[in-house]
């Protein structure tokens, strides 16, 4: 099995993908022909979909190929509306890797270097030795904005949604998402920025010195990308990257989108009730790309073929750092990597969203693994699965 590195989520996640149901697996022998293989996957997680124990999509795809698009399950709290391969979920930390992207595309067109320093695009940033490259593999030192937050005057239903996994917003406001800043405060970049700047003091360490996520820097390299360009992060991932790979189910959603962008968008949901933005979605980078499972096709097939960037600019993202201690953190730019193979991956989970990728370059092969439905299985499910893929490919 391969070791992996491990990705942090918060501790509500943590708590949910370690509750697994008992005799909670997938049985399918490895010598089992792929096309084989498939149909038994797939009449798994219909079968979980059945039991409520999974609502999303799963592509596993060979060459830029699918063996397997699926989709399982309702794109609504109501159960009213069957999901389809053109639905576009919530992908949570996954989206780094568009933030990356993101990035990487900007340093092509000579517009920043990784090396730069991030006070030179982000006025009263208090730390002079953290650059691009530091954020962008978590090795920054700068704590996860989620902890910051809660010194804000949405303390208590910071609190509330940290402990239950459950958007206490979602219970409260019954309006149309994209209303919601129009009647409270929503997190927004410069918020961000403005918590690192007033607790400067509880940065954990150098930078360089050692990996630790933190999803603070993510958000920053998405403010980065809109004080370089002048646009919307938005915008900018829909020009640069979502628009021209025709990406059509595909973009950044949050809380500063307008009404009716994203038609066939996933809403998060927990058993019967709503699960799905809190009033921290106002901000981007570190989540809040939704992207349809037909569309990772498109995703992998345009990493394969370097469509957006170069290979040599891409390798880059695949790079282990090496910090200013000597170790080597398998960590790239929005992707972990393996220590013992050349296969990538990430996962992710905010409000209702549990989401995963891998791809293997060396065997072509593309696995992803999207819920909406706050799922305490859902590590299980994907490990499950990954099992079987090892085998078989």
């Amino acid at each position: 099995m391969y070791k992996r590195l491990t990705i942090f989520y918060f501790s509500l996640f943590l708590f949910f993908t370690s509750c697994f149901s008992p005799n909670f697996n997938l049985e399918v022998s490895s010598d089992l022909e792929p096309h084989l293989a498939m149909v038994k996957i797939d009449k798994w997680l219909k079968d979980l979909s059945l039991k409520r124990k999974f609502n999303g999509a799963i592509l596993i795809a060979l060459d830029g190929k699918p063996d397997l698009i699926e989709t399982y399950g309702f794109s609504d709290v109501a159960r009213t509306k069957p999901l389809t391969k053109q639905s576009s979920f919530r992908l949570a930390s996954v989206s780094k890797q568009f933030t990356a992207m993101g990035i990487m595309i900007l340093k092509e067109q000579g517009k920043l270097n990784y090396d730069n320093y991030v006070r030179d695009y982000l006025n009263a940033f208090p730390y002079p030795d953290i650059t691009i490259r530091h954020l962008l593999t978590h090795t920054s030192g700068l704590p996860d904005y989620e902890k910051l937050v809660l010194r804000l005057k949405n303390k208590a239903s910071t609190k509330y949604f940290f402990r239950t996994g459950q958007s206490r917003e979602n219970i409260i406001y019954k309006g149309d998402p994209s209303e919601f800043k129009n009647l409270h405060d929503i997190l927004a970049m410069q918020d961000i920025l403005n918590l690192v700047i007033e607790y400067s003091d509880e940065r954990k360490f150098s930078a360089g010195e050692k990996f630790n996520y933190s999803n603070t820097g993510y958000v920053l390299l998405a403010y980065i990308i809109e004080r370089v360009t002048g646009q919307t992060f938005e915008n900018f991932l829909d020009q640069e990257i979502f628009n021209p790979l025709r990406m059509k189910n595909s973009s950044v959603w949050n809380l500063n989108t307008i009404s009716g962008k994203m038609n066939d968008r996933v809403y998060g949901t927990n058993k019967a009730k709503l699960n799905d933005f809190t009033w921290m979605d106002g901000i981007a980078g570190d989540g809040a790309v939704f992207v349809s499972i037909e569309d990772f096709l498109k995703w992998d097939i345009a990493l394969t073929n370097n469509s957006l960037v170069s290979d040599s600019t891409f390798q880059d993202a695949v790079t282990p750092f090496i910090t200013t201690n000597g170790d080597t953190s398998f960590y790239g730019f929005g992707w972990a990597l393996s220590d013992d193979d050349y296969s990538i991956d990430h996962a992710g989970g905010w409000v209702g969203a549990l989401t995963y990728i891998y791809r293997n370059p060396e065997n072509g092969v593309l696995f992803v693994l999207l819920d909406s439905s706050t799922n305490k299985d859902f590590k299980k499910i994907r490990e499950s699965i990954l099992e079987i893929l090892y085998e078989i490919y």
